[in-house]
C-alpha cells in the first residue's frame, strides 16, 4: 500500500509544479456557451381548452387511473 501512496504523492507534486497563481482555474479548457431559444413568453391556453383535450375530468381537473395501492 505504500507504494501506491506513493505514486499518488508524485502525481500531486506533478500538479503542483504545474498549476501556477498565473493559471485560472478551469473545469473545461474549451469555452462553453449554452445555446438557449429566447424566452419569448405567450399567452397560455385556456383552463377550458386544456381540460376539453383530456380523456376523462372531473371538478376542472384531470382524471388518471390511481398507480399506488390503496392505504
Amino acid at each position: 500500500m505504500q507504494s501506491e501512496l506513493n505514486v499518488i504523492a508524485e502525481s500531486i507534486n506533478s500538479v503542483q509544479e504545474v498549476a501556477t497563481a498565473d493559471v485560472p482555474p478551469t473545469a473545461n479548457p474549451v469555452p462553453l456557451e449554452a445555446y438557449l431559444r429566447p424566452d419569448v413568453p405567450v399567452k397560455p391556453l385556456d383552463q377550458s381548452e386544456v381540460l376539453a383535450a383530456a380523456p376523462a375530468t372531473e371538478d376542472g381537473m384531470f382524471v388518471a387511473p390511481q398507480i399506488l395501492g390503496e392505504e
